[in-house]
């Protein structure tokens, strides 16, 4: 057998297969999650923005006083049983904040931070800071919450900013610039506005109990209507500054801010998500993504491992690689060998038996001089008297051959026969 030289080295081998190996997986992870990856970056006010309208410096205050924090950027993270925290734009459908909330109503308390300042950007900026304009007004914020709730929301005199306003979550807070407050009839007071009306914060009076956040309004729920203790609360931020990177640049503010998550999280399991899906950030699932999440992502290790065993198992294989055989033979090789193999292949080999008995027939019968015009019975006995060979006359050996039918039986009498004519006659 020919053995053909190797002309790469096993280790530099090894080498250029895991290095293309990991960037393909990591390529198909890329695809897959190409949205996922984008930056958060981009100067609008979410909780992975780090503008000054975003809640970056909310997430990780929150995070170095122990809460998880975690960014949402599918439709599952609604279904998260702790705080989620919705930062929509000032042009998000009414409809699918309705949706969110009908969603959460047994599933975990919401807050809602609505849009509250204009935001540019130009060149002369860092990746992500933006320039910061007017308020939005109380139109964007009143339409998107139309679904959900009747309220006003107005933007108060800039001459209000700086006063103490009171709140039930922690005690008293400073009223940011431009204040805007949020007023209706279904709605309670979390953190006064500095006017006689308003509200900085308040929640949705849907009928649940809070008493966390009761303390400075009363309920517009009638004693005898039925209340379920079993809602969690959607609390609705009207001045996003209390929670924004701005506002947190104020300690007492800052203060004021993880002492409002911490009671609108009560009862739950303390977890704070930030959805992004609102803010352009979000992502669809294809078979791409799920092959890297679970529970499938460890069918995707697994095959994976699988790869690799097989790789590793073809490089310390036994002995050098031999060449492959010829597909044809030349000559008469070929001839026989494909004859063989086609009369193998269409099942046919009973039929080459009386012709090769009667071949070894003829030949013996011609090498001991019997006559040609001798009878088959003859030819027979006059065969039978040269001897035996493994204890068989040819007569039997040739009747052997004649009756066999399966490929083993026809190849054992052929073998059989001619080991009698070598044997007895050479």
């Amino acid at each position: 057998m020919s053995v053909q030289a190797n002309p790469f080295r096993r280790t530099t081998i090894m080498i250029m297969f895991a290095v293309g190996f990991s960037a393909f997986i990591v390529l198909l992870y890329g695809l897959g999650a190409a949205d996922p990856l984008a930056s958060g970056k981009n100067g609008d006010a979410h909780g992975a923005s780090n503008s000054i309208v975003g809640y970056k410096a909310l997430a990780n205050l929150l995070e170095k006083t122990g809460v998880p924090v975690q960014y949402s950027r599918s439709q599952a993270g609604m279904d998260n049983g702790g705080l989620l925290i919705l930062t929509p734009g000032p042009f998000t459908p009414a409809a699918e904040i309705d949706a969110v909330i009908q969603q959460r109503a047994y599933v975990g308390p919401t807050m809602i931070i609505l849009p509250k300042w204009q935001i540019g950007t130009s060149p002369d900026l860092q990746k992500g800071w933006v320039h910061r304009g007017e308020p939005w007004g109380g139109n964007p914020g009143t339409e998107m919450l139309k679904d959900l709730v009747e309220v006003n929301i107005t933007v108060e005199d800039k001459s209000l900013a700086g006063r103490s306003v009171a709140s039930s979550v922690g005690g008293r807070v400073k009223a940011p610039e431009m204040p805007v407050t949020i007023k209706g009839d279904t709605v309670r007071t979390v953190v006064r506005g500095p006017s006689s009306e308003g509200a900085l914060v308040a929640y949705l009076d849907d009928g649940g109990v809070y008493d966390q956040l009761d303390s400075l309004d009363a309920s517009q729920i009638a004693v005898e209507e039925e209340i379920d203790e079993s809602f969690y609360p959607v609390v609705i931020v009207a001045d996003a500054d209390l929670l924004n990177n701005a506002g947190m640049a104020d300690k007492p503010t800052a203060r004021h801010a993880l002492a409002l998550i911490k009671a609108v999280a009560t009862a739950s399991d303390g977890d704070v998500t930030f959805d992004l899906t609102f803010n352009g950030l979000g992502s669809a699932e294809n078979l791409l993504t799920l092959a890297f999440a679970p529970p499938f992502l460890s069918a995707t290790i697994c095959l994976i491992t699988a790869a690799l065993a097989a790789v590793w198992m073809a490089f310390n294989r036994f002995g050098p690689p031999i060449m492959e055989k010829r597909s044809m033979d030349f000559g008469k090789s070929a001839l026989v060998n494909n004859s063989a193999a086609f009369i193998s292949r269409m099942q046919r080999g009973y039929l080459v038996t009386d012709p090769y008995a009667e071949i070894i027939r003829t030949q013996a019968a011609k090498a001991v001089g019997i006559s040609p015009k001798a009878t088959e019975q003859e030819i027979h006995q006059r065969l039978d008297a040269l001897g035996e060979s493994g204890g068989n006359s040819f007569s039997a050996l040739f009747q052997q051959l004649v009756r066999a039918r399966k490929p083993q039986e026809i190849a054992d009498g052929a073998a059989a026969l001619h080991a009698w004519k070598k044997e007895i006659i050479g």
